[in-house]
């Protein structure tokens, strides 16, 4: 009888302490709190100084997308060359027949007919290429094209596959190649460059989705029927995916600046350079003594940036865009910039916070971009006022290109410091 209150008494002492220990006020919790409300305050386009967009380098990406096409943008030709190799092939064969290639569409611009004449592919000859560097002036780290750039001549880097039937099937467009192809490419593995996919249309793009595909139904694959020898009495079907795909851009090696403009652009790469005043009195009541104090104990809830669309030279004309923001951290930007051999800032001018990314479509007429930690830091004194960076995440991946009103503002939440005393 004692052992069992024993337990009965431990159970409830248990009980009470569990009920004292989460009816405990919430120490970080504001719901109780008294406490100043957040006010809000926008900066205007008056404090800010300078708008510079500029030119950066392409870089060699794998994604889950190979491009071809061509558009034009400030006197500049932005052409995009997909290349593919198939490696996975038997090591012989007796006869090959219907071999097709596959390619699965991920997006398409001004490309509504698709067949022979605004499709060009062709075999590349002579040069070997590696998926991870292939750029427009080399195919490798350590070699170049057979020309000073890939050519897309026949008797250089590519040799064009004329009379291609093509049929488009819903977003799966399937190619009827020659079946010499495959047999050159088993017969001597060592010369299969691949094929190289481009438009000579303008204005237009094609976006394929890639061998990076977490999807085996979008890679592009090729299929053929196969016999390995005399001896067989049927044929059957292989499948073999892309081993390697990749995009190369044309690039003209120079970076052009446009001072007062705010553009972004994915290819050829336009970043955008901004810079602005955060004066503290816009969050300091006049009667404060001690602004320093006060601004050390202020607390920035949001910040965003807010750019309009100019609905200018916007391309395409849908789809969504991706901007990350980065500090500036250097005084030496020249803002007279002339040098076109050289970027008008590169990567020693900036910092990267790992502030994630803010998306919206391309047509959305405000684009607000959360710089929050950016106005956490400037706030706080931890760096100077020199501005910011913006980019898009998929630069040298697509055509994107969306140019923006120079009137920016930025709206502020913040919360004045809790019970402050002079």
């Amino acid at each position: 009888m004692i052992r069992n209150i024993r337990i009965t008494g431990f159970i409830l002492i248990m009980i009470l302490v569990i009920i004292g220990c989460t009816n405990k006020s919430n120490l970080v919790g504001t719901g109780e709190n008294e406490g100043p409300e957040p006010e809000s305050v926008i900066i205007g386009s008056e404090y800010f100084s300078s708008f510079h967009s500029f030119e950066d380098s392409l870089k060699n990406f794998n994604t889950d997308r190979t491009v071809i096409g061509n558009y034009e943008k400030y006197g500049t030709v932005n052409q995009a060359v997909s290349l593919i190799k198939f490696t996975s092939l038997p090591d012989s064969f007796y006869a090959i027949e219907d071999a097709n290639l596959i390619l699965s569409i991920k997006n398409k611009h001004n490309f509504d007919i698709i067949d022979n004449t605004t499709l060009k592919i062709g075999r590349i000859i002579n040069e070997n290429w590696y998926e991870s560097t292939a750029l427009w002036k080399e195919p490798t780290d350590s070699t170049s094209w057979s020309g000073d750039d890939f050519s897309l001549f026949d008797g250089d880097d590519f040799e064009l596959i004329p009379d291609l039937v093509m049929t488009l099937e819903e977003d799966s467009l399937v190619i009827d190649i020659p079946e010499y192809l495959i047999e050159n490419w088993i017969d001597a593995d060592t010369l299969n460059f691949g094929l190289a996919f481009y438009t000579p249309d303008s204005d237009c793009f094609l976006e394929i989705n890639s061998s990076e595909n977490g999807n085996d139904d979008l890679k592009p694959f090729i299929t053929y029927e196969y016999m390995e020898a005399d001896t067989n009495t049927t044929f059957t079907t292989q499948t073999v995916y892309a081993s390697h795909d990749i995009t190369i851009f044309y690039t003209d090696d120079e970076y052009a600046a446009f001072p007062g403009q705010l553009i972004l652009s994915d290819i050829q790469p336009i970043k955008m350079f901004i810079k602005f005043e955060v004066p503290d009195s816009i969050f300091i009541p006049v009667e404060i003594e001690d602004p320093e104090l006060y601004m050390q104990r202020l607390t920035i809830n949001k910040a965003e940036l807010i750019l309009y669309n100019s609905e200018n030279n916007q391309y395409p004309a849908a789809g969504t865009i991706y901007i990350d923001p980065f500090i500036v951290t250097t005084d030496t930007v020249d803002l007279n910039y002339t040098d076109p051999y050289s970027p008008f800032m590169t990567s020693d001018d900036y910092e990267d916070l790992f502030i994630s990314s803010s998306s919206d479509s391309l047509g959305t007429e405000e684009f607000k971009i959360d710089i929050t930690k950016i106005l956490q830091k400037l706030t706080a004194g931890e760096y100077e006022k020199y501005g910011i960076m913006l980019k898009s995440i998929y630069e040298c991946r697509d055509f994107m290109h969306l140019e923006f009103e120079t009137e920016p503002e930025i709206r502020i939440i913040f919360t004045p410091p809790f019970d402050f005393e002079e």
